[in-house]
């Protein structure tokens, strides 16, 4: 079951938007159950531009097209209970890039494959309380 980013983004738009107006209801709870099945997806991937920028100690990633995904973040970040940008371990996920505490792109790509597993896990484990 893998999405695109942009369906993934318009679902939480639509999940976000459902929300604010009725509550949580059984639409809104199918919406959010798809895209956390989405993201915790072994084929999941994040669409980055092939090469991250490396400066002073980080390695920064954007998404393909400068595309920004804020209600998919904001998403993420309200089922988490954490606050945007998402912070795991040495990884910042934000909506218009990310951002990796290693100065090596052999060690972000290693770390940033490690968080974004630990973001999947993170999200399918609060799956049952949606």
């Amino acid at each position: 079951m893998v999405t695109s980013f942009d369906d993934l983004e318009y679902s939480a738009k639509k999940y976000m938007k459902s929300k604010q107006n009725k509550g949580l209801d059984s639409e809104s709870k199918d919406t959010a159950i798809k895209i956390i099945d989405s993201i915790s997806s072994p084929d999941f991937k994040i669409p980055l531009q092939k090469e991250g920028v490396v400066s002073n100690g980080t390695t920064s990633y954007v998404y393909t097209n400068d595309l920004t995904y804020p209600n998919l973040f904001e998403f993420i970040a309200e089922v988490l209970h954490m606050k945007i940008p998402i912070t795991i371990n040495y990884t910042i996920f934000g909506p218009g890039e990310i951002i990796v505490n290693k100065g090596s792109k052999e060690e972000a790509e290693l770390e940033l494959d490690s968080c974004l597993k630990e973001l999947q896990k993170l999200l399918y484990a609060k799956k049952h309380l949606i």
